[in-house]
């Protein structure tokens, strides 16, 4: 039989409280900031006691290996944004099967007529992965994120 980790299911469970140090760890991951950004612990406990916000791990067998934080929005719309989703290890094609999952979920279980996310020019994999699932894009925003940089400038 075989128990090679692509053999095992992925599953979607909320996340709570306790997997905040499991979130961090994987945002903390070399070259994550830079493209889906971090928070600190009480950020993320304040954020995962919002209502409209879902924290989501994606588990293969029993073990976590990534997560993503879907904010539904609140103006009667039936819009819901992917703020962020990241996995612990990339190139095994865990990401594309969580984020077509949370698609399936997000629309199955909620009012959503459209889900949309934020995506940094830098981040290009990813923009492939979100093509390759059926993602298109709308739009161009300039100069609409301001991150600090190590040396205290802010960059756009």
């Amino acid at each position: 039989m075989d128990t090679s980790p692509s053999a095992q299911p992925l599953s979607i469970i909320p996340a709570t409280e306790a997997d905040i140090p499991f979130i961090m760890s994987v945002e903390r991951t070399l070259g994550y900031a830079a493209l889906i950004g971090s928070f600190n612990a009480d950020e993320h406990r304040r954020r995962i006691e919002t209502t409209n916000t879902n924290y989501l791990l994606c588990h293969l067998g029993a073990e976590p290996v990534g997560f993503a934080v879907v904010r539904l929005d609140d103006d009667g719309m039936g819009n819901a944004q992917l703020h962020r989703i990241a996995m612990a290890q990339t190139g095994l094609g865990h990401g594309s099967a969580f984020l077509r999952q949370i698609c399936r979920l997000v629309f199955a279980l909620h009012d959503v007529g459209r889900l949309w996310l934020d995506l940094l020019p830098s981040n290009v994999h990813a923009k492939d992965v979100y093509r390759r699932i059926g993602f298109i894009q709308e739009g161009t925003m300039r100069q609409a994120l301001r991150l600090r940089t190590e040396a205290g400038r802010i960059w756009s």
